[in-house]
């Protein structure tokens, strides 16, 4: 039964991953190509020499991203079937398909939006290279913080249901999920590393960029990787849902099973 959700949610992610590539190329790369050409200007100004690519901009944009986004579709895929294992008959009256739109709402706001929200994503020549480490060790603390908070949260509301009505449990664990990640925004350092040069007419489509890198380059890259993230989260969550319900209807003692 583990093992046919585990095929099933790889599917899914594998399905997932096609619809992030592809958000991503369309959406995303026009502001990647930009930001690329606002590091190449800096780099002129500098009379830096041009750093060689071992992989070009083309392979980079196509094969890639594509491969990445697939991947960790794939990947992701995998551990949502196996913490749907885990949740199925816990997150309240709700069959696979709703239990699989839970949590991949859940999955959503406690690895992706809250880390995201706190630190966002960077284009290339936004952020210093010697802080990469540094910044990538914040987003991954945010994020770990983020879903114990929410494993946390869920297992509460379960148990104040008898006590306060679902709604009312709900709406107290969320309250409590906001305090808690706002403490964490609070604590946690910030980064704001966007470079102060001149830029204005070099990067194609900015006009106006004045002394700073393209707010509207940055802002768009951003969405761009939200909006991504979001299209993968949702696909996996609504494609794995019929999946496994066909599974567990198949077998009723494997669903009993799950849900205790």
């Amino acid at each position: 039964m583990v093992r046919s959700l585990l095929l099933r949610g790889m599917l899914a992610g594998l399905i997932a991953g096609l619809l992030g590539f592809t958000v991503a190329r369309v959406v995303g790369e026009s502001s990647v190509s930009k930001a690329e050409a606002f590091e190449y200007y800096v780099a002129q100004t500098h009379h830096e020499p041009p750093e060689k690519e071992l992989v070009s901009r083309t392979v980079q944009a196509s094969a890639g991203l594509g491969t990445g986004a697939l991947v960790y579709g794939v990947a992701f895929g995998g551990l949502f079937a196996l913490v749907f294992t885990i949740a199925y008959g816990r997150l309240g009256p709700f069959h696979a398909r709703g239990t699989a739109a839970v949590l991949g709402l859940l999955g959503f706001v406690s690895i992706c939006m809250v880390p995201f929200l706190k630190y966002p994503a960077n284009p290339p020549s936004v952020g210093q290279a010697d802080t990469i480490g540094h910044r990538t060790q914040l987003f991954l603390l945010m994020m770990v913080l983020s879903v114990v908070a929410m494993v946390v949260a869920a297992l509460v509301q379960q148990r104040l249901v008898a006590r306060l009505g679902a709604w009312n449990s709900t709406l107290v664990v969320a309250g409590a999920y906001l305090a808690v990640i706002v403490v964490c925004y609070v604590l946690l350092p910030g980064i704001n590393e966007v470079p102060q040069q001149a830029i204005r007419g070099v990067v194609p489509g900015v006009t106006d960029a004045g002394l700073t890198f393209p707010p509207k380059v940055l802002w768009h890259f951003r969405a761009a990787s939200i909006a991504t993230q979001a299209v993968m989260w949702t696909t996996l969550a609504l494609v794995f849902g019929p999946l496994a319900q066909r599974v567990l209807e198949r077998d009723p003692l494997a669903d009993e099973s799950l849900a205790h």
